[in-house]
């Protein structure tokens, strides 16, 4: 039984061969392969051989390259930068080799030779500047074809590629419609994962917030009308209306809109650039995004900040926290004196304790997961409790501020309506899915329950309307859309200034 011979390795290279002087030792199709390549790199082409295919006839008449009619010489080499050995003879490959590497030329042979020549051809993706090669060291040129032609439709689809923005949010659906769209981050993982494996997405992220959920992408123009993204993220079961899908610029303008804050529902609070960097950083850790999106990124950070230098003295900015306190001095004048229980100890639930502690309040603070830390003075006013020590605390509540991450209401009709304050109390609920049961709206009596939607309305009625906001907003992306521009570019891998 023939041995076989072990795989080669080799060194990928480029060579420039314009004007090179190279000879193809034989006429068949294998030669005429070689030849067509050669020519498209500008090599100086010389064909040995008595005879050959027309296609190569037809380049000889044309004078793209010369023909010597007759078999191989040992001379033939001497004066070539390469060698082709491309007969269907195996051992007139054989000589052809071995007279070329006597002569120092290096030399490749198309058959079973190849193990001792001294390259491989690879197969050869060509578009523009970019050029692919795709080698097997010789083992299987069927292999290295067909990963080049799945490699060529990949390319054409990076060609066609721009920004695509999805998803929905506090415009489109209420807060009790968003919550089934909310993703714990081990249901984010896996929805990355599935996005991960649909060929034309190159680089993503997944923005997830109380006011929203979208996918901010690099996709092909396949991928965005093929409406996979849309069933991956459930979108299909809602009527076009509400949901939205932007191309091109008009996402690029979105994602600023969004990263100044713009698009949330109290317009200009800075909690989201958070949100945004904690989503490039989730996506950089799973392997779901690299430059494209930290770029895309960077971008939205930069045209945000403009448009925070414009707009901001034209509005009254607040975090939802404040917004929050401002909701609860509306409901319950007085508010230094009343007793506030917050229940969440992360980046919003501090905000609302030191907004009180600012006006004065003392509070309860109860913690999910993680125990806030207070001290000195604060340590007088504020009491910490445990979440499952609610029913202790929520007798003297007068108001309740709610902002925790869970997937089921910490506060339910059934577990904690008996034990709330018989005088009456306001809720708050700044959680997405709902902190706050809203049955407890239907209970009558002195409760009251606001959510996100509510707040929504209540701050934007008392704060006029945004259009001349937007406009001015509008007005400056307009003068930016050179930045996006570049990163169409990029992403099309049309960029110049990288030697590669």
């Amino acid at each position: 039984m023939r041995q076989s011979r072990p795989i080669r390795k080799t060194f990928p290279i480029n060579a420039m061969l314009e004007g090179r002087p190279v000879v193809v030792v034989g006429g068949g199709r294998v030669g005429q392969r070689k030849v067509e390549l050669l020519l498209d790199a500008d090599a100086d082409v010389t064909l040995v051989c008595p005879e050959c295919v027309e296609e190569l006839a037809a380049l000889v008449r044309a004078g793209r390259i010369r023909h010597t009619c007759r078999p191989f010489q040992d001379a033939d080499v001497t004066t070539q930068a390469l060698v082709f050995a491309c007969t269907d003879d195996k051992h007139v490959n054989r000589h052809v080799l071995e007279v070329a590497q006597a002569a120092r030329v290096p030399c490749c042979c198309a058959d079973g030779n190849w193990a001792d020549g001294d390259l491989v051809t690879p197969a050869v993706l060509r578009t523009g500047d970019i050029t692919i090669a795709v080698s097997t060291s010789g083992k299987s040129c069927r292999q290295s074809r067909l990963i080049k032609d799945n490699l060529r439709k990949h390319l054409d689809s990076i060609e066609s590629s721009d920004l695509l923005v999805l998803g929905t949010s506090h415009e489109y659906l209420a807060a009790e419609e968003r919550a089934p769209y909310h993703l714990a981050t081990r249901e984010r993982e896996l929805l990355g994962g599935m996005i991960r494996q649909v060929w034309g997405v190159h680089e993503f992220l997944i923005l997830n917030t109380c006011n929203r959920i979208e996918i901010v992408a690099a996709v092909s123009r396949e991928v965005a009308t093929s409406g996979i993204l849309h069933r991956l993220l459930r979108l299909d079961q809602l009527r076009p209306d509400l949901y939205y899908m932007k191309h091109g610029f008009d996402a690029f303008a979105h994602l600023c809109l969004v990263t100044a804050g713009m698009d949330s529902q109290t317009p200009g609070e800075s909690h989201v650039v958070s949100q945004l960097k904690e989503a490039v950083d989730e996506a950089v850790t799973f392997g779901w995004a690299g430059s494209i999106i930290r770029e895309l990124a960077d971008a939205a950070l930069h045209v945000s900040k403009d448009i925070h230098h414009e707009v901001d003295p034209l509005m009254d900015i607040a975090e939802i926290e404040e917004v929050a306190l401002r909701y609860l001095e509306y409901k319950l004048p007085g508010l230094s004196r009343r007793r506030v229980l917050v229940i969440g100890s992360g980046m919003v639930g501090q905000g609302v304790v030191a907004g009180l502690l600012a006006r004065g309040c003392d509070c309860d603070w109860a913690y999910f997961r993680n125990a806030p830390a207070v001290s000195g003075e604060e340590a007088q006013r504020v009491r910490v409790v445990q979440l499952d020590q609610l029913g202790d605390v929520l007798p003297e509540a007068e108001a309740i501020v709610s902002a925790v991450d869970v997937r089921e209401p910490v506060l339910t009709v059934a577990k904690h309506a008996a034990r709330l304050n018989p005088q009456g109390v306001v809720m708050v609920d700044l959680g997405m899915p709902h902190n706050i049961d809203p049955a407890f709206d239907r209970c009558g009596g002195a409760i009251h329950v606001a959510d996100l939607d509510v707040l929504k309305h209540w701050y934007r009625s008392a704060n006029g309307t945004l259009d001349k906001i937007l406009e001015v907003c509008r007005a400056i992306l307009a003068d930016h859309r050179s930045i996006y521009e570049r990163m169409r570019l990029s992403i099309q891998g049309e960029a110049n200034g990288r030697n590669c």
